[in-house]
């Protein structure tokens, strides 16, 4: 049952979007075995669609730099999922889904420019809709991937060894387990077990993998545990760590020990340093993440080209792993970075082109006639 008319039209209206809008030819996209459906959250009609790597489930958004497989007609596949809706034009996630790459149709212009006979059509990648002439704008943001920090690797400390017992005074630094420790009095090679008593990374008494004999002695120790102190963008478990005499080359990060997340903290890097480091400055991170702080404008979405200082060349959206949905957050791009990328402009594509022209004239937010016939 419909609702209350609500206007009355000087004409019927030509149509509803995703409507044939001609009995020209048309041609459909060929489906394998058990294809095609609608993926997760359904597909809209009178919009683009693109096919999933399964081959089978079609989706309303897409990745670039990929152009749609297809249009999805209207042959009333579409249902009414909302309560108390008047219509719905979405077919549910499962159902069959029919794409079209050749055809005249009926589709709502969406952005900014209006439709004027002949003009390019663009599908974009968020939802399907069209925009006329070039591709969605997309977004603007302030991002940066990785981080740069300050920080040390190991300690400092004066010692006195009795057996395997090691008992530690003036200690400058953090001690783990694990740590390999230098000094006169210790033989190569050793390394701290366990800590029996005293301050946790701090002065105290430890067991170590070898007898000592130092006797007030100054040494050092360091291993895999890097505490930040001093942290601009955001650290993540899986970034890639440079900079910093006795840094591993090539280490990621493997653990956050304590601290604010992704900030000032104690962290385990995947592979030993090999020196103790008081104070290293310019210590960087990098991966495949995001971080989004500010939107200028726009919204992301997954499957958008993306570019800025520090953005590896032809990365898009892969997913977004916290935040505000669109919004301020942490993304996953396709291609991981091989330096930290401090806060930069980064600009989102937002479509395609795709095989389609406008054979009408229409305002933004009405109906416009798009063939892929010449």
């Amino acid at each position: 049952m419909s609702g209350f008319q609500k206007q009355v039209n000087m004409t019927p209206a030509p149509a509803i979007a995703g409507d044939f809008a001609s009995s020209n030819p048309r041609t459909t996209v060929l489906a394998g075995p058990g294809g095609f459906v609608a993926g997760t959250a359904g597909v809209a009609t009178g919009h683009f669609a693109w096919i999933g790597e399964d081959s089978v489930t079609v989706y309303n958004h897409g990745t670039a730099t990929n152009s749609p497989a297809g249009f999805v007609h209207r042959e009333q596949q579409a249902l009414i999922q909302t309560y108390l809706a008047e219509y719905g034009n979405n077919v549910p996630a499962g159902f069959f889904v029919t794409l079209h790459n050749e055809g005249d149709f009926w589709a709502t212009v969406g952005g900014s420019t209006a439709a004027t006979l002949g003009a390019a059509v663009y599908a974009n990648y968020s939802d399907g809709g069209i925009t006329i002439g070039s591709a969605a704008t997309g977004a603007t943001v302030t991002a940066s991937i990785g981080s740069t920090s300050t920080g040390s690797l190991g300690a400092t400390f004066s010692c006195t060894g009795a057996d395997i017992l090691l008992t530690i005074t003036g200690c400058t630094g953090l001690l783990s387990v694990g740590d390999n420790i230098v000094g006169t009095g210790i033989p190569a090679d050793t390394v701290i077990l366990s800590q029996t008593s005293g301050s946790t990374g701090g002065n105290g008494t430890y067991v170590t993998s070898k007898a000592t004999t130092a006797s007030g002695a100054t040494a050092t120790s360091y291993g895999n545990v890097y505490k930040a102190t001093s942290v601009t963008g955001l650290i993540s478990i899986g970034d890639t760590i440079s900079g910093g005499a006795g840094f591993p080359v090539g280490a990621t990060i493997a653990t956050q020990v304590s601290g604010s997340a992704g900030s000032a903290g104690v962290y385990t890097l995947s592979d030993s340093g090999t020196a103790y480091t008081a104070s290293a400055s310019g210590v960087t991170t990098f991966s495949d993440l995001l971080d989004v702080t500010a939107v200028l404008s726009g919204t992301l979405y997954a499957g958008e080209a993306i570019s800025g200082s520090g953005v590896p060349s032809g990365s898009v959206i892969s997913s977004q792993v916290s935040g505000a949905t669109g919004g301020v957050g942490v993304y996953r791009i396709s291609i991981a970075a091989t330096a930290y990328a401090a806060g930069t402009t980064v600009t989102v594509v937002g479509g395609v082109l795709t095989n389609f022209k406008c054979k009408s004239a229409a305002a933004v937010g009405e109906l416009v006639k798009i063939s892929s016939w010449s």
